[in-house]
């Protein structure tokens, strides 16, 4: 048996040694971060060398990473977010994923308005009424 060594480059190929046979979800994510860093980019009008340069990464990972063929580690998310000026959610996730549904907007302001200490009681309480149902559904 022949042992490979392998080096972390703080991404993820999707052709990697790692890849399964289904990375779907995985090219979806590049794919996201991808059109996420173009249109960030286009908005803040940079252009690709001043965002990978100001990030602190080579022309050939950002590059990869705009056009979604690899997933940059965190530290490289965090990076480039910085420098895009935007959250690592808004790299990361796509509009639908940072959307609250409609239903779920007024509840959620209600709980913003809530005092600080009175929040975290709620907080609490949320994550056992959530688990509860979360455990009724696994039955």
């Amino acid at each position: 048996m022949q042992d490979k060594m392998y080096r972390n480059t703080g991404t993820v190929q999707n052709d990697s040694a790692y890849a399964q046979d289904d990375m779907s979800h995985v090219t979806e994510r590049a794919m996201t971060i991808g059109a996420n860093l173009k249109r960030f980019r286009a908005i803040r009008g940079l252009t690709q060398e001043q965002v990978w340069e100001a990030s602190g990464l080579s022309k050939s990972s950002y590059t990869s990473y705009e056009a979604g063929r690899s997933v940059p580690s965190a530290d490289k998310v965090v990076a480039m977010a910085k420098v895009l000026g935007v959250t690592t959610d808004e790299l990361l996730l796509d509009a639908e994923e940072l959307s609250v549904s409609q239903d779920m907007a007024p509840i959620l302001r209600r709980f913003d308005a809530l005092p600080q200490g009175i929040r975290e009681q709620a907080k609490i309480a949320l994550k056992g009424v959530l688990f509860g149902y979360e455990q009724e559904a696994l039955r």
